[in-house]
């Protein structure tokens, strides 16, 4: 039998899920292979977007990456239009999410810290990641905050730190990964981000 295989080195997270997506569109009845970087956040993002296909994948450690096996699908499993666009409608939600400030501003700064929780506590569990940059990072002096962001990760979703915030400010969270600020900032120049 044939297997597609799909290798995705040094993409990001958004990247390798159009991939993938692309891939189960064009192949549905093909057993696809899917090779990642040892990232586990890219890893992970694929797994839960594979089992809302109804395509689990079975997740194998090889040497410096991670394999996936996704099961053939039916020939007859092509979504039809109307279910196609209602996804596309509703993918926007699930975007990778950038917190560039501790409060909303202006007014009164416990109240901004308390609704911007708010927010953060009502992500959708699809969201592929928060980022915390510049003033953020006040977030991890917070008792309050800290317990939102580890609710977070404790629901799948990863929090990041940008690298350069970090060293600027001297603020490090062994509890959360730092990520390269290209990464974010070029999917931020594209629009693909939420930002608070």
């Amino acid at each position: 039998m044939d297997i597609l295989t799909l290798e995705l080195f040094d993409v990001t997270v958004s990247q390798a899920l159009l991939k993938v997506r692309s891939a189960l569109e064009r192949h549905p009845a093909l057993p696809l292979r899917i090779l990642v970087d040892a990232d586990e956040m890219l890893r992970n993002n694929l797994q839960r977007f594979l089992e809302r296909q109804g395509r689990p994948a079975e997740a194998r450690a090889m040497e410096g990456h991670w394999q996936l096996d996704v099961p053939a699908g039916s020939p007859l499993a092509v979504l039809p239009a109307p279910i196609v666009e209602r996804q596309a409608e509703v993918a926007p939600s699930h975007r990778p999410v950038l917190v560039l400030r501790s409060a909303f501003t202006p007014g009164d700064r416990a109240l901004g810290r308390q609704l911007l929780l708010g927010v953060l506590g009502s992500l959708e569990k699809g969201t592929p990641w928060v980022l915390l940059a510049h003033d953020a990072l006040e977030l991890l002096d917070d008792p309050l905050a800290l317990e939102c962001l580890k609710g977070l990760q404790s629901r799948g979703i990863p929090i990041h730190l940008s690298k350069a915030s970090q060293t600027y400010l001297g603020r490090f969270e062994p509890a959360f990964l730092p990520m390269d600020d290209a990464q974010w900032q070029s999917m931020l120049g594209k629009g693909e981000l939420t930002v608070l």
